[in-house]
C-alpha cells in the first residue's frame, strides 16, 4: 500500500491542540552546574524568582511545582500539591494548549504566571502570552520567567540588578552561564535586543562559554541567519562535545533550515540521551517524518502516546500525527484506526475534524478498506 504515501507529503497537518513543534533552545533544565557548591545552589535553584512572587492566584508549569512545595508552599492550593489532581493535569497540559489556559484563567483569574526550566517545554503558551499581551514580563533570570497582569511594571535590564548582585562570588565562567541562560529565556520571550546585551556581557566574561554560544545560535536563528546559527552551535559543541543544549540547538537549526537528513542523525544522538523526554521525542518524530524515516517516527509517537496515557493526558494530537505517519508508511489499516480515534474526541477543532474525515475517505477510496 505504498501508494498511500504521496497523499500527505504536502498536507501534513500542524496541530495547535495538544502537540506543537517545539523549538529546542538552550536548556537550563538540561544543564547541570559542574563546579562549586555555592554556585551550584544558585545556578540550579529558582530561589530569586520565587521570592519575587506575590501571594496571588498563580499559574505555574510542571517543573515549578517541586520548587514551590519546597520554597513557597503558601502559594499552592490543596489541589496544586497533588500532581494527579484534575487541576494539576490541566496545568500541565495548558503549556501546550492556550485555549485550556484561558479556561483555567477564567476560573481562577491568575495574577501571576511562573515558568521554570527549559523554554521549549512551555514555548506554545509563552508565545500566546507574548501575542495577546494581557500578561507582562515582570521578572527573568537563568532559571525562570514570571509574567503578571498587564498593569504590572514591565521587566527591563535595570531590573536585572537583583540577579547581578548575587554573582559577585562566582567565577567568570559561572557568571557568563547565568547571563547566557537568562538571554536564552529572553529570546524565547521575544526580547532579543535585551538578550543580545546580556550575551555580549557573557562573551566579555568568557569567550569559551558553551551556553553563550548556544544562546547565540538561538538569537541568530530568530534573525534569519541559519548559517550563523549552525556556526555558533558548532562552536558550542567544540567547547563541550556533550553539551545537550548545543546538540539540541544544532538539531533544531538543521531542521529549520531543511537539512533533514543531518538533523535526523543528530536527533538520533539526542534521543539516545533523552529517551523519555517528551519534547525530544516529539521533535525526533517530526524530524524523522521529514527524513522519510517513518518507522522511527511511528515508534517515537507511540511512545509519546503511552507516556501521555500514563499521565492521563490527551493523546489526540499525537494520534493525528501517528495516523499521518502510518499513511506515509503505506499502512492504510492503522492509519484509518488512528484517524477514527481522533474523530472520537469531542473537543477536536473543526479544521482538524475535517482533515481527519477527508483523510479517511481518501484512504478508503484508494485502498478499498
Amino acid at each position: 500500500m505504498r501508494e498511500l504515501a504521496p497523499v500527505f507529503q504536502h498536507r501534513r497537518m500542524r496541530l495547535a491542540l495538544a502537540v506543537v513543534a517545539l523549538a529546542i533552545v538552550a536548556a537550563a533544565a538540561w544543564w547541570l552546574p559542574r563546579t562549586g557548591k555555592r554556585a551550584n545552589a544558585f545556578l540550579a535553584t529558582p530561589q530569586l524568582a520565587l521570592e519575587s512572587l506575590p501571594a496571588a492566584p498563580l499559574y505555574f508549569n510542571g517543573p515549578a511545582r517541586p520548587w514551590l512545595l519546597l520554597l513557597r508552599p503558601d502559594l499552592l492550593l490543596p489541589e496544586d500539591r497533588d500532581v494527579r489532581s484534575e487541576r494539576s493535569r490541566a496545568f500541565a497540559q495548558a503549556v501546550l494548549d492556550p485555549k485550556l489556559f484561558r479556561q483555567l484563567d477564567r476560573r481562577s483569574r491568575f495574577e501571576t504566571v511562573l515558568f521554570v526550566g527549559d523554554p521549549s517545554q512551555f514555548h506554545t503558551l509563552l508565545d500566546h502570552l507574548a501575542s495577546t499581551k494581557d500578561f507582562t514580563l515582570s521578572y527573568v533570570d537563568h532559571t525562570s520567567l514570571v509574567f503578571k497582569r498587564s498593569s504590572a511594571e514591565p521587566w527591563s535590564l535595570e531590573k536585572f540588578a537583583g540577579v547581578r548582585s548575587r554573582l559577585g562570588g562566582m567565577s567568570s565562567r559561572e557568571r557568563a552561564q547565568v547571563l547566557a541562560l537568562t538571554a536564552a529565556k529572553l529570546i524565547a520571550a521575544r526580547r532579543e535586543t535585551d538578550a543580545k546585551t546580556l550575551l555580549d556581557e557573557a562573551f566579555a566574561l568568557d569567550a569559551n562559554c558553551a551556553d553563550a554560544w548556544t544562546a547565540l545560535a538561538s538569537y541568530r536563528l530568530t534573525r534569519g541567519d541559519g548559517n550563523g546559527a549552525i556556526e555558533a552551535s558548532d562552536r558550542a559543541l567544540k567547547i563541550e562535545p556533550q553539551h545537550l543544549g548545543a546538540l539540541a540547538m544544532k538539531t533544531h537549526v538543521l531542521y529549520a533550515t531543511k537539512h533533514f537528513s543531518e538533523a535526523f542523525a543528530l536527533s538520533e544522538r539526542l534521543i539516545a540521551r533523552l529517551p523519555e523526554d517528551p519534547n525530544a521525542l516529539f521533535k525526533h518524530a517530526q524530524i524523522a517524518h521529514e527524513a522519510h524515516a517513518y518507522k522511527t517516527e511511528i515508534t517515537a509517537l507511540e511512545k509519546l502516546i503511552a507516556l501521555a496515557e500514563s499521565e492521563q493526558r490527551s493523546t489526540t494530537g499525537y494520534r493525528l500525527y501517528l495516523a499521518q505517519a502510518y499513511t506515509a508508511a503505506g499502512d492504510g489499516q492503522r492509519a484509518l484506526e488512528n484517524f477514527q480515534r481522533v474523530l472520537a474526541d469531542p473537543e477536536l477543532p473543526e479544521d482538524q475534524r475535517k482533515f481527519a474525515s477527508e483523510s479517511i475517505e481518501r484512504i478508503k477510496s484508494r485502498t478499498g478498506l
